[in-house]
């Protein structure tokens, strides 16, 4: 029997029964603290990091630290050049710019002669009067791939346009010859102004076109003011066009 002196009586009864308590139960040990314990078999769940890219997005294939740049060099810009002016017709007098890709000893400036004809390399003497720029091309990679060149890549461009010029003569203010580049189209309304316009006494319904043709000359009557209100039509000047605004008689 265990005595606890200077208690009460209900403190001795609730020590007693403690007492009772701790020794009819068996000691509890935790599960952590006791190796023969079952473990838990659950994993952890995984720890997800998103960070936000700090660099460029490479493409397929690029190695870090690489720079994607555009594409130069004298054949992209010989290609796009003559994407411009592919359907240009070619005039004589007209110069050329020819760019074999990998061949550079054959790459060449050249003018187009009288007769039509250019003068190019190994194929000599080309006629590419008349062909349009992308025609032109097209012929000179045949020629090529016939008997020199396995499957060349060409780049045709015009580096300088033949000047052509017309004649403009009676009532405007400023008569003479004018040149324009033969890669622009020129209506008439635009020939009268580069001449400084119709005078005040000028019959803009009554100009007269002189144009040769072959061995001869055609004669072609315009109204001019016509073209003026109807904004639409349209008459295109060719090189060595005379043209003359009558004089109003009233």
């Amino acid at each position: 029997m265990v005595i606890f002196p200077h208690r009460s009586f209900a403190a001795r009864r609730l020590c007693a029964a403690i007492v009772m308590l701790l020794s009819a139960s068996p000691r509890i040990i935790s599960a952590q603290s006791d190796p023969s314990a079952p473990q838990s078999t659950r994993p952890a769940e995984p720890q997800v990091t998103v960070s936000k890219p700090t660099g460029d997005v490479l493409s397929a294939g690029q190695q870090p630290g690489t720079q994607l740049s555009s594409v130069q060099g004298t054949s992209a810009s010989a290609s796009s050049t003559g994407a411009v002016n592919g359907d240009y017709i070619l005039k004589s007098g007209d110069s050329i710019d020819m760019v074999i890709y990998r061949e550079p000893d054959l790459s060449i400036r050249s003018k187009i002669g009288n007769d039509g004809f250019v003068q190019l390399p190994l194929l000599g003497e080309v006629k590419v009067a008349g062909l349009s720029v992308r025609n032109a091309t097209a012929l000179i990679r045949q020629k090529y791939n016939a008997d020199y060149l396995v499957e060349p890549q060409i780049y045709l461009n015009v580096s300088a346009y033949n000047t052509r010029k017309f004649t403009i003569i009676g009532q405007v203010g400023r008569p003479g010859t004018y040149e324009f580049s033969g890669s622009e189209s020129l209506g008439l309304l635009e020939a009268i102004g580069m001449s400084g316009g119709f005078t005040r006494i000028a019959d803009r319904g009554h100009v007269v076109v002189k144009r040769r043709e072959g061995n001869g000359v055609r004669t072609i009557k315009v109204n001019a003011k016509k073209l003026a209100d109807t904004a639409v039509d349209r008459f295109e000047i060719q090189a060595g066009d005379v043209i003359n605004v009558a004089e109003s008689w009233y």
